[in-house]
């Protein structure tokens, strides 16, 4: 496990590919029709924060990357933290006009 630590581009995979398995598993739940609304907010409840850290994590690891690959990898999970921030926005912003 201190090996795997250790080398920044494997981290940065690892955190990227997590957090692409995360947005899929957020945004194809809600889409199945066995979940309840409850189900579904329980599930972002627990997901947004992982991916939040997970993000941030690969994100301060792109940083250690030698090499061309390292422009890559920020902007990447930049873009992640982008998205987060902004669907964590519109779920605020959007709060009062549910039904």
């Amino acid at each position: 496990m201190g090996k795997f630590f250790k080398n920044a581009l494997k981290v940065s995979i690892a955190f990227l590919v997590t957090s692409i398995i995360l947005y899929i598993v957020i945004i194809g739940v809600p889409l199945s029709r066995t979940f309840t609304a409850s189900t579904v907010s329980i599930l972002v409840g627990i997901a947004v924060p992982i991916l939040s850290f997970i993000t941030i994590i690969g994100f301060i690891y792109s940083f250690f990357i030698k090499g061309k690959q390292k422009f890559i990898f920020l902007v990447f999970h930049f873009v992640s933290i982008c998205i987060i921030s902004f669907g964590i926005y519109v779920s605020i912003a959007l709060r009062n006009f549910a039904p």
